[in-house]
């Protein structure tokens, strides 16, 4: 299906880019395009009202890139999936990323999917945002007056991912002294697309849980960490019985909202099997 009329930017550099977002109404920002262009497909099926400019940021080389030093990972918007996967930088916890990375749809999508897309595009079901809220990430934006704007995953997902400005990219702050989990169920067998996802952080310290992080995706809100669990995991003593125990503390409107009984089982499944790798139980 061919896209209704409309007028496509393409700036070079981030002053283009906000003097553009900042004179044109009815606007789109297009990342890698994945996402958009299938939206505006939708929207002019179901017979809504489709933007009238959009502004692609491929050309913007400011929004490419990887960068790392002893404190942060710092990934801009503009960085493509595999760009991340096959990046040498992430060590340690981070490494955590190639996994998410891998899980992203196909390869040629992953070629022109970006991290910013995957966390602006507003679907609930998307990678990244259970991940980026479990390591503690800030995101990077400037509004139209090209001011520097700062937010947590947490705070950005907590408000429905809705935004005015532009995602300039990602930090993640070293965790190397964390255990981390990702435990992630695809929805079926043929749409791999994630039925449900979550990853938890914590560090441990004379045998006990503390600084825990459970970051959950349902798949049918945005991210949200799950503080019921956390508070319980934070004051448990560590044993082989903790995984099984923490079920008892979990916030069952998150995991059972609009849900099955068979993606009930696989969060609590996952929720065990995290919690098993990171307290090492056999």
């Amino acid at each position: 299906m061919l896209l209704a009329p409309l007028t496509l930017h393409t700036p070079k550099t981030l002053a283009e880019l906000t003097k553009l977002y900042s004179e044109l109404d009815n606007v789109k920002l297009q990342a890698g395009g994945t996402f958009l262009l299938n939206s505006l497909k939708l929207l002019k099926r179901k017979g809504t009202k489709t933007p009238d400019h959009v502004i692609s940021l491929q050309k913007i080389a400011e929004l490419k890139g990887l960068t790392v030093d002893k404190n942060s990972l710092h990934i801009k918007s503009m960085t493509t999936i595999n760009e991340i996967f096959n990046s040498s930088a992430l060590e340690g916890n981070w490494n955590i990323l190639k996994t998410v990375c891998r899980n992203i749809s196909t390869h040629p999508i992953r070629n022109m999917a970006t991290i910013g897309g995957n966390l602006t595009c507003r679907y609930t079901w998307t990678e990244m945002p259970a991940v980026m809220i479990g390591l503690q990430a800030t995101l990077h934006f400037i509004d139209q007056a090209g001011q520097d704007l700062t937010l947590s995953a947490e705070e950005f997902f907590k408000q429905a991912a809705k935004t005015n400005h532009i995602l300039t990219g990602v930090t993640i702050p070293n965790q190397e002294t964390y255990r981390i989990s990702y435990q992630r169920v695809r929805k079926t067998m043929n749409v791999d697309i994630p039925l449900l996802s979550l990853l938890i952080t914590t560090k441990i310290t004379n045998k006990k849980l503390n600084n825990t992080i459970v970051a959950v995706n349902n798949c049918v809100d945005f991210a949200q960490r799950d503080y019921q669990l956390e508070e319980f995991l934070n004051t448990a003593e560590i044993d082989k019985k903790l995984p099984e125990t923490a079920l008892e503390h979990i916030n069952k409107s998150i995991y059972d909202k609009r849900s099955h009984d068979y993606k009930q089982h696989m969060f609590r499944v996952s929720i065990k099997k995290a919690l098993t790798e990171i307290i090492n139980v056999s």
